[in-house]
């Protein structure tokens, strides 16, 4: 464990996520608050509410972080970092110049402008996971075309400076129409400090057909998360991921692991009482197609809205209470020794094991 007074998280400094109404410096569900609703993300950035995360990263409280859910903050209080994770989290005798100039601003009266974005206003998504939403969503015309606008905001207030797009956290990006039709049609003249896309997706639509209509992003498309929570077919299509055929699933897959600016693949699995047994399942899966520059990650169910309090209980295999504790401890310890693996589990763990 280490003080997190000598650590320094460079996402609000630099990050923000934009949802259909809030805004983010950070992931939803790793920060307790929210940026001010507006139509416009500049207010946002620039609000009272950012700069008070801000000053709480600098004055080492976090105290809107949740050390539950952010894997990072997690292990540095449980275990200490030790240098196994990757940024955001720097010591603050080892911050790079362009963090120290972002606090230099923010410092002398505020930030300029956010260097990675994140386009999460578009629900739209072809599987219907029940830790996720109560029902399928897909954008009408009129989302569409707000979600055009939105990308344009965007571009206008901050497309000269940022240098990572995320794309999405709240759907797929080749299902949104407006999202996708932005990759086919991306104009690198107006984002001229871009260095990489970040893709989170599903998985089931990033076929070959799909990925050759998307040329002009492939230079940029560095990184991907794909979330799939399930090791076993049974459990991926009538339990985890409603609506998906895992035989497509396991062939598209295959055909990321191709594709050759990727630099680094991260595979997500959202544990829960359904595929806590398949932690190790997956692991072994995920390895056997992506030979390198591969993440494994594995964290908590978060209920955002999909279950009642008790069906959230019923899922929370690793609160003592789960009847299936036992189980999953011992599930959890079978797999942590293995490589390339981050996770917020680290208080579950026995003695001696943790991340390699």
């Amino acid at each position: 464990m280490e003080n997190k007074k000598d650590w320094i998280c460079a996402a609000p400094f630099t990050s923000l996520e934009i949802h259909d109404s809030r805004r983010f410096l950070c992931c939803a569900s790793w920060l307790l608050e929210y940026l001010p609703e507006d139509s416009k993300p500049i207010p946002a950035w620039e609000s009272e509410q950012a700069n008070k995360i801000r000053d709480s990263i600098l004055d080492g409280s976090y105290k809107y972080c949740d050390s539950n859910q952010c894997p990072y903050l997690h292990e540095l209080e449980t275990k200490g970092r030790g240098g196994r994770l990757s940024p955001p989290l720097y010591h603050k005798n080892e911050l790079p110049q362009s963090l120290k100039d972002k606090i230099e601003e923010h410092i002398n009266g505020g930030v300029e402008s956010p260097e990675v974005v994140q386009f999460s206003f578009d629900r739209s998504c072809n599987l219907h996971c029940p830790s996720c939403r109560l029902t399928m969503e897909i954008a009408d015309s009129k989302k569409i075309k707000k979600v055009k606008q939105d990308i344009q905001d965007i571009e206008d207030a901050y497309g000269k400076y940022i240098k990572v797009l995320y794309i999405t956290g709240s759907g797929d990006p080749f299902i949104s129409v407006g999202f996708r039709d932005f990759l086919r049609n991306f104009d690198k003249s107006k984002w001229p400090s871009l260095n990489r896309i970040h893709l989170h997706t599903n998985a089931t639509y990033w076929t070959k057909e799909m990925w050759d209509s998307m040329k002009k992003v492939w230079p940029y498309v560095k990184s991907c998360e794909i979330s799939i929570d399930a090791g076993t077919k049974d459990t991926y299509e009538n339990k985890t991921r409603l609506g998906g055929d895992w035989n497509i699933l396991i062939d598209n897959l295959k055909f990321i692991s191709t594709i050759d600016s990727l630099d680094r693949i991260k595979t997500s699995f959202v544990v829960q009482k359904h595929n806590y047994k398949e932690m190790k399942t997956f692991y072994n899966l995920m390895n056997s197609i992506f030979s390198k520059n591969l993440i494994v990650y594995y964290g908590k169910i978060n209920n955002w809205g999909t279950f009642s309090d008790e069906e959230y209980m019923t899922h929370k295999v690793w609160d003592e209470s789960h009847p299936e504790h036992e189980d999953f401890l011992k599930e959890l310890n079978d797999l942590i020794p293995a490589k390339r693996i981050y996770h917020n589990l680290q208080e579950f763990l026995k003695p001696n094991k943790g991340l390699i």
